[in-house]
């Protein structure tokens, strides 16, 4: 008759963990929202003329850039190589080429990266910040 025993109570904390997080990003991983700063591009050129177009104002956090100027691009560097069945160790897009993977500043083996290479990379940055609050 009892099934989850004396480890019911264990289960219901961890379910609590994950659905706490989950409801407090639910702009960005049960809605249409995502954590990407992309207004973040509209200060710099070839986009800087466009932000009147977009209505993009001045970035709210500028601090932030590096999200979407380093990581996104990372991250879809990686998704491109491995859809092309190639590992991604070297990246040719840097100068003259660089070592890609055992950079590691990209996260690609760290396990809660296959969000990335599952999910669209704009919807993957919600889960993947849920899962890693509550594995902390």
């Amino acid at each position: 008759m009892k099934r989850f025993g004396r480890h019911s109570p264990d289960l219901l904390v961890l379910a609590a963990l994950l659905l706490l997080p989950l409801l407090i990003f639910w702009p960005v991983t049960l809605g249409s929202k995502t954590l990407i700063p992309a207004d973040n591009l509209f200060q710099w050129a070839p986009w800087r003329p466009y932000a009147e177009a977009f209505n993009a104002e001045v970035p709210h956090n500028e601090l932030l850039s590096d999200l979407l100027l380093e990581n996104y691009a990372w991250k879809s560097f990686i998704v491109q190589a491995l859809r092309g069945g190639q590992i991604p160790l070297w990246n040719p897009y840097v100068f003259a080429g660089v070592p890609f993977l055992a950079a590691g500043q990209h996260s690609a083996i760290y396990p809660f990266s296959l969000l990335f290479y599952i999910l669209p990379i704009a919807k993957a940055y919600g889960y993947f910040t849920v899962l890693n609050l509550f594995l902390a």
